[in-house]
């Protein structure tokens, strides 16, 4: 049985490397009696495949993974049994039996939402925010493999969205990942600090969605499995 799940990672779990949430995981899910499936080979381990990494420092909305079980269990009970050996901070929100012909959450997750809170900033957002739509191009230093180059990240950008209705001030990017081009939440902040923003007004940084890109259309993970 294959199964996948959408999780929440909390602001206290923020600095966790993505070997220690694979850790978590496992331990979470021994401590649990989950019937998890083994690889074969000298060294096995649990069939679990986590989405895409969620940089250190910050926190998920909207996280996801997949996992083999070696029989069939009922959804509710893995959720309660997980609830019981998580961290409070890490819940699992929902889950959702899968076909083994679905492609891995790595393969098929290609854009992603995150969220900059901002204490008041000395500048018009509004403004800020239509001359930012207006570029042509978006570059900054690039932060991934080709360090030192230039980056123009216009194309990776989809969205920006003013959450205005939200005291502290919110801007959420949605953004391409993975190839050909893959945006990352640091290179966002270099480009708020590029157009005005103060790095002492950035509050918090999270990402509040992974996505499967189709078109124009922005489906969840959760959306490809039913």
């Amino acid at each position: 049985m294959l199964l996948r799940a959408k999780y929440r990672v909390g602001p206290e779990l923020k600095f966790l490397a993505n070997l220690d949430m694979m850790h978590l995981m496992n331990r979470a899910l021994r401590r649990g009696n989950i019937p998890y499936a083994l690889s074969a080979g000298f060294n096995p381990h649990i069939k679990l495949s986590m989405g895409t990494v969620l940089p250190v420092g910050l926190w998920g909305e909207q996280e996801y993974f997949d996992l083999e079980l070696s029989r069939a269990m009922d959804l509710g009970e893995f959720m309660l049994r997980m609830k019981e050996s998580l961290p409070p901070w890490l819940e699992i929100k929902q889950c959702w039996e899968i076909g083994s012909d679905l492609p891995s959450l790595m393969k098929s997750i290609n854009a992603a939402a995150y969220v900059f809170v901002l204490q008041a900033p000395a500048l018009n957002l509004d403004q800020w925010h239509a001359e930012l739509l207006a570029r042509e191009s978006l570059p900054v230093a690039s932060r991934g493999k080709k360090k030192g180059l230039v980056k123009d990240l216009r194309k990776g950008i989809y969205k920006i969205e003013l959450l205005e209705d939200d005291i502290p001030k919110k801007v959420e990017f949605w953004v391409s990942v993975g190839e050909p081009l893959n945006v990352r939440y640091d290179e966002l902040e270099e480009l708020l600090l590029d157009t005005g923003i103060e790095k002492k007004t950035i509050l918090d940084v999270y990402r509040s969605g992974n996505y499967v890109m189709q078109g124009q259309d922005f489906l969840t993970p959760s959306e490809k499995v039913k």
